[in-house]
């Protein structure tokens, strides 16, 4: 019976994917690191946004009105706000549109956390099986790229004066969204186990839970959903207002390398949203000592509160550290 739930639980997700960090978040993040730029840096970044392939289509045509009738600095907002999202958005374009531009891939990587240390050697295998490169293939046509991959791919593009302005505006986009993702802590892990998850439980995603759908939705959603432009912008500059956020996030833009990011997620993922009172419920189905189906684990209050105060302090880092990364590449 547990290995029927696990099934239907994976056919389950693989029809229905997760986002990183939701709306809300994604959208935190752009407003943080737009404040970050003097404004003629944030020209330059739009300059480059431009050249999207699908810019009319999918940011000036999708503008609100309030925001186009509005100032240029409210405009240039939203367009960061909209390209920290587009990834997202290509998820849903129609299927001849989503094979070109949509990469479900480039959103994760899947760094092994093993709920049982002592099955890590028979687990191997499935392990080898991930991709945890991080060198940047030649071309951008290779679907496989993990997140380590895409962002370091998106900065050796757009710093490149040989490549298309089209490649350019395209992969700034996806350095939005994939900072963005690399901070939130499921977007760097899965959990194995020899029973549970032999083949990793995609970052979450098979680890159900009461809050929401699963745990890596739990995660995504703690800074909100899908909110409007000024709701997100707001909430960056109250974030940006706490000294003690500020000083954290000053901290991490002294390291800009993708790497490290996803180690600082994958160890918060280890300690934090793997935590002993996921961890328990899992190790005894896995053991035995518990029996029944995989059950929607009831997260409690003092795991939701921790986990909201390390979601703050990752978009406020995401936000210093998109804003270095623009800054480098436009100056």
């Amino acid at each position: 019976m547990r290995i029927c739930a696990l099934v239907i639980c994976a056919l389950l997700v693989l029809n229905s994917e997760t986002y990183g960090w939701s709306d809300a978040g994604h959208k935190i993040v752009a407003s943080i690191a737009f404040r970050r730029l003097s404004p003629a840096e944030q020209q330059k970044v739009l300059d480059i946004l431009r050249k999207h392939p699908r810019f009319n289509s999918d940011f000036t045509s999708q503008m609100p009105t309030a925001i186009s009738s509005g100032t240029s600095e409210e405009k240039n907002e939203w367009l960061f706000q909209q390209a920290a999202i587009w990834p997202d958005i290509a998820r849903n374009f129609p299927s001849h549109l989503k094979s070109e531009y949509h990469r479900s891939n480039w959103h994760f990587v899947n760094l092994p956390i093993y709920l049982i240390d002592t099955q890590q050697a028979a687990l191997q295998p499935a392990v080898d099986e991930v991709n945890l490169d991080t060198a940047a293939p030649a071309g951008l046509d290779d679907k496989s790229m993990n997140i380590i991959q895409t962002i370091r791919k998106a900065r050796a593009v757009i710093a490149d004066d040989m490549a298309q302005d089209k490649d350019k505006g395209l992969m700034l986009a996806w350095l939005f969204h994939t900072v963005g993702d690399s901070h939130q802590p499921m977007h760097s892990s899965a959990l194995f186990s020899e029973n549970l998850f032999p083949k990793g439980d995609r970052g979450g995603n098979l680890v159900l839970t009461v809050q929401r759908e699963n745990l890596h939705s739990a995660w995504d959603s703690l800074l909100g959903g899908k909110v409007q432009f000024q709701t997100a912008a707001n909430r960056a500059r109250d974030l940006m207002s706490f000294v003690a956020l500020q000083n954290i996030a000053e901290a991490a833009a002294n390291n800009l390398d993708e790497e490290t990011w996803i180690k600082e997620s994958a160890e918060l993922a280890k300690t934090a949203a793997y935590s002993n009172e996921v961890t328990t419920v899992l190790t005894g189905l896995e053991n035995g000592t518990l029996t029944g189906t995989l059950p929607d684990i009831d997260l409690s209050n003092d795991y939701m509160s921790t986990a909201g105060e390390i979601a703050k302090q990752r978009v406020m880092a995401a936000g210093f550290r998109l804003a270095a990364v623009l800054k480098e590449l436009v100056d």
